[in-house]
């Protein structure tokens, strides 16, 4: 095989809350994490060596989190062949939608297919968490109870496919930022821990019980006064519910329809950065 294509899937957190701080500094969380049908796409080309990587989003390649992945793979497997990336960006950064992890994700799964490296599930989970806690997810996606710092995954069947709307302001949030605001406000958090309650309404398919169980802790210490505005939209243009994902600045809204949603996303991408999307299993 000398080529491989592979997509790259977003993810939207329908729950959020930060449950403690490990002694390294890493935050635990409970949330459910849901895979979206918003994808960058992966090309990889078999080279006689090393990596070249191109990519349509302006990050410089020593930076990306696919030229790190790729070092991981070879000091595992130091005889392996060189490879030309392509990186078709569709996920925007600093947005809270994963699409760094998903990138990585797919670039082991890729690797793994275009050199025919015999890495089991286990094998890419133990590469990948090396990488970030998101990643893991990324490899087997559909929707996921996480605690952990994000790494420890259990599986949720939904029954509730969703029609989404995700759409974002032109700034974005550090991630590592926003933490430092749960940490900066401590006991004065009052979170919701709601994730099992979501992950049994994807279970059985109650749509009504899911955007009553929607919730992000980071929607309490965001300092983007647009992401209220954006929120108000969505919900006046039908939206069921209307939630910032992850550490933001993306904000989605679900739909009780298809065809609501698609509507949507045309009217209000006449004013910023929108897309229709569905949930992926």
């Amino acid at each position: 095989m000398r080529k491989v294509e592979i997509p790259a899937y977003a993810k939207i957190n329908l729950t959020l809350a930060v449950t403690g701080k490990r002694s390294d500094g890493y935050h635990t969380i409970e949330s459910l994490f849901q895979q979206v049908s918003l994808y960058d796409r992966l090309t990889l080309e078999r080279q006689e060596s090393g990596i070249f990587l191109t990519e349509t989003c302006g990050i410089p390649a020593e930076e990306n989190i696919i030229t790190r992945a790729d070092r991981l793979l070879r000091d595992q497997f130091p005889a392996l062949g060189g490879v030309a990336v392509t990186l078709e960006k569709n996920i925007p950064t600093e947005a809270g939608l994963g699409g760094g992890s998903a990138d990585a994700a797919a670039y082991l799964c890729g690797m793994n297919e275009l050199y025919e490296l015999g890495l089991g599930k286990s094998d890419l989970q133990k590469l990948a968490v090396q990488l970030g806690a998101d990643v893991p997810f990324g490899l087997d996606g559909g929707a996921a109870a996480a605690t952990g710092i994000g790494e420890k995954l259990r599986p949720v069947e939904s029954h509730l496919p969703l029609h989404l709307v995700l759409t974002k302001p032109i700034a974005g949030c550090s991630t590592p930022a926003m933490y430092h605001r749960i940490d900066e406000m401590g006991s004065q958090l009052q979170q919701r821990f709601t994730t099992e309650k979501a992950a049994k309404a994807l279970q059985t398919g109650d749509f009504t019980a899911l955007c009553g169980s929607l919730y992000n802790v980071f929607e309490e210490v965001t300092a983007l006064p647009e992401l209220n505005i954006i929120r108000r939209e969505l919900l006046q243009s039908g939206a069921a519910a209307a939630q910032m994902t992850g550490s933001g600045s993306a904000v989605f809204g679900i739909y009780p329809e298809e065809k609501a949603a698609r509507a949507a996303a045309e009217q209000l991408g006449k004013k910023r950065w929108a897309v229709y999307c569905h949930t992926v299993k």
